[in-house]
C-alpha cells in the first residue's frame, strides 16, 4: 500500500501528465489546422498557376481546347512540376464528367478522377475532427478549381494533397514536445518529493504527539504553526492540559474516559487530514505556473495557456471536491466502432425490464427500419443510457410509459428519444441537470446526468432534454453515423 509521501508524489506527477497529454493534443489540433490551412493555400497557388495557363490555350483553341490542353507543353510542365510541393500527390485538368484531360502521370489520362474528399470541406470541421481525419485514414484531399469557356464551365484543376504526408509533419514535431514533457515529468517528481518534506511535517508533528500521549506522557505540546493546522494544535493543547487535571476516582473516572473519547477523534480527525493532503495543492499549482511559463510568447499556445487557466482554477476547489472531481474529469480510453444502438437499447430495457414491471412501468421502443449504425464505444454508451433509463423508470414510481425511438435525424445523426410520463421536470432546474453534483433525489450524487452529458460530449453527439411537470420527460440524443 502506498504511503502518504508516495501518494503525493503519483498525484503530482499524474497531474502533470494530464497537463502535458492535453497540451499535446491542442498542440496537435492547431499544428494539424496550420498545415492543412498551407496545403490549401499550396494548392490554391497551384491551381491558379495551371489555370492561367490553360485559359490561354483555351482562348487560343476554341473549337479543340481538350485536345490543345492536353498536347501543350506548358500545361503539362506546370502539372508535373505540382508534385514537388509539399503534400500535394498529384495534379489533373478534368473535363466537366470526370474524365482526366491531362494530368501529373500522363498513365492516368483519359481515366475517370478517382473520387476524394474536399479539403475545404474538412476545413471546415472542428481541429479535433482534422486531426482525426489526418491520423484515422489515409486519404487523398482535393483542392477543385473550375475553368469556364463563355462563363460556362467545361472542366476543373484539381490539386490532391495527401493526409499522410500531412501525418509525417505531425510526427516530426511530436520528439520536440516529448521530450518536453519528459523533462516537466522529471522536474514534477523531483518537486513533489521535495514538497513532500514540507507539506507531510505537520502529519508527523501530529502523529508524533499522539504516540507520545499514548505513552501517558500528559505534558505533550505540537509544534504546529501553519494556519491550516494552528486550531488543531491549540485543541490538542486543551486535551492535554485536562488529562494532567484527571484523577482515576468517580466522576474523574468518567471525565477521563470522554477526554479519551477526545483523543480517538482527534486521531480519527488526523487520520482524515492526512487523506486529503494526498494531493498537495501547492505542489500542483507550482507545476502549472512552471508550464505557463514555458508556453508564454508563443502566439500558437494561447488555447493551451487557456486549459492551463482552466485547470488552475479547478485544482483550487479539491480541497473540498477531490474524489468526484478525478471521477468526473479524469478521461476514458475509447474504443469506438460500429454500434447498433437498437440492439443497446433493447438490452437495456430488457435488463431494466424486471425493475419497471414492479413500478407498473410499461417499456416501448420503435425502431425505423434499416437504421445505420452508430460510432461509438458500446460500454460507455451502454452505461450512460442505463443511467437515463433508470433515472427514467424511478420517476415514475406510480407506473406510466417509458417509450425509445430511434429513427435517423435530418442532420444525418441518428436521434433516439427517451420520453416518460414520470412526474417531471421543473423549469429553474432545467437548465442545471446536466451539472456536476446538482441533484434533487434524496441520496443521490448529482454525477449521473453529468456523466451521460460527458460520455455524448465525447461521442461527438448531443444531448438535450424537454419536460413539462406532471406531463414527463424526454431525452434526445443525437450521435454520428458509423464510418
Amino acid at each position: 500500500m502506498l504511503s502518504i509521501k508516495q501518494k503525493q508524489v503519483v498525484g503530482v506527477t499524474s497531474i502533470v501528465v494530464l497537463v502535458a497529454v492535453v497540451l499535446s493534443v491542442v498542440h496537435l489540433i492547431v499544428l494539424a489546422r496550420v498545415l492543412l490551412e498551407e496545403s490549401r493555400a499550396r494548392g490554391e497557388m497551384l491551381a491558379n498557376f495551371v489555370f492561367h495557363r490553360a485559359r490561354e490555350v483555351v482562348m487560343t483553341n476554341p473549337d479543340t481546347v481538350y485536345q490543345a490542353i492536353r498536347s501543350d507543353s506548358g500545361v503539362r510542365s506546370m502539372l508535373e512540376s505540382a508534385i514537388y510541393s509539399q503534400e500535394v500527390t498529384y495534379a489533373a485538368i478534368v473535363d466537366t464528367s470526370g474524365w482526366i484531360v491531362a494530368h501529373s502521370d500522363p498513365a492516368f489520362i483519359g481515366q475517370k478522377v478517382a473520387e476524394a474528399r474536399a479539403l475545404d470541406e474538412l476545413l471546415a470541421e472542428s481541429g479535433f475532427e482534422q486531426l482525426l481525419a489526418v491520423y484515422s485514414t489515409r486519404q487523398t484531399l482535393a483542392w477543385r478549381q473550375p475553368i469556364l469557356l463563355d462563363q460556362a464551365p467545361f472542366g476543373e484543376i484539381t490539386i490532391g494533397v495527401s493526409t499522410l504526408l500531412v501525418r509525417d509533419r505531425l510526427d516530426a514535431s511530436l520528439g520536440p514536445a516529448a521530450v518536453v514533457a519528459g523533462i516537466a515529468l522529471l522536474v514534477a517528481i523531483a518537486v513533489a518529493t521535495l514538497l513532500s518534506q514540507v507539506v507531510l511535517r505537520p502529519i508527523h508533528v501530529i502523529q508524533s504527539g499522539l504516540s507520545r500521549l499514548g505513552r501517558g506522557e500528559l505534558g505533550v505540546t505540537l509544534d504546529l504553526k501553519d494556519d491550516e493546522f494552528k486550531d488543531l494544535g491549540d485543541v490538542f493543547a486543551s486535551v492535554t492540559e485536562q488529562l494532567r487535571s484527571v484523577t482515576p476516582d468517580g466522576a474523574k473516572r468518567r471525565q477521563l474516559l470522554e477526554l479519551s473519547r477526545r483523543v480517538m477523534a482527534l486521531g480519527r480527525l488526523t487520520a482524515g487530514v492526512a487523506h486529503e493532503v494526498k494531493n498537495p495543492l501547492n505542489a500542483m499549482t507550482i507545476h502549472l505556473e512552471l508550464l505557463r511559463q514555458k508556453l508564454a510568447g508563443n502566439t500558437a499556445a494561447v488555447p493551451a495557456v487557456q486549459h492551463v487557466d482552466v485547470i488552475g482554477r479547478e485544482i483550487r476547489r479539491l480541497d473540498d471536491v477531490v474524489q468526484g472531481f478525478l471521477k468526473f474529469a479524469r478521461p476514458e480510453e475509447m474504443t469506438l466502432g460500429p454500434v447498433d444502438l437498437a440492439d443497446v437499447v433493447a438490452d437495456i430495457f430488457r435488463i431494466i425490464s424486471a425493475e419497471a414491471k414492479l413500478v407498473g412501468v410499461s417499456l416501448e421502443i420503435t425502431v425505423e427500419p434499416g437504421l445505420a449504425k452508430v460510432e461509438a464505444d458500446s460500454t460507455m454508451l451502454r452505461q450512460a443510457l442505463l443511467n437515463l433509463v433508470k433515472n427514467a423508470v424511478q420517476a415514475m414510481p406510480n407506473g406510466g410509459r417509458l417509450a425509445a425511438g430511434l429513427h435517423t435525424a435530418r442532420d444525418g445523426r441518428i436521434e433516439l428519444r427517451l420520453q416518460d410520463t414520470g412526474v417531471g421536470i421543473p423549469p429553474e432546474h432545467l437548465a442545471k441537470i446536466f451539472d456536476l453534483y446538482f441533484t434533487t433525489k434524496e441520496g443521490g450524487t448529482g454525477i449521473g446526468l453529468s456523466l451521460v452529458y460527458r460520455t455524448i460530449q465525447l461521442h461527438h453527439g448531443d444531448v438535450d432534454v424537454e419536460s413539462t411537470p406532471g406531463i414527463g420527460t424526454s431525452f434526445v440524443i443525437k450521435l454520428p453515423v458509423a464510418r
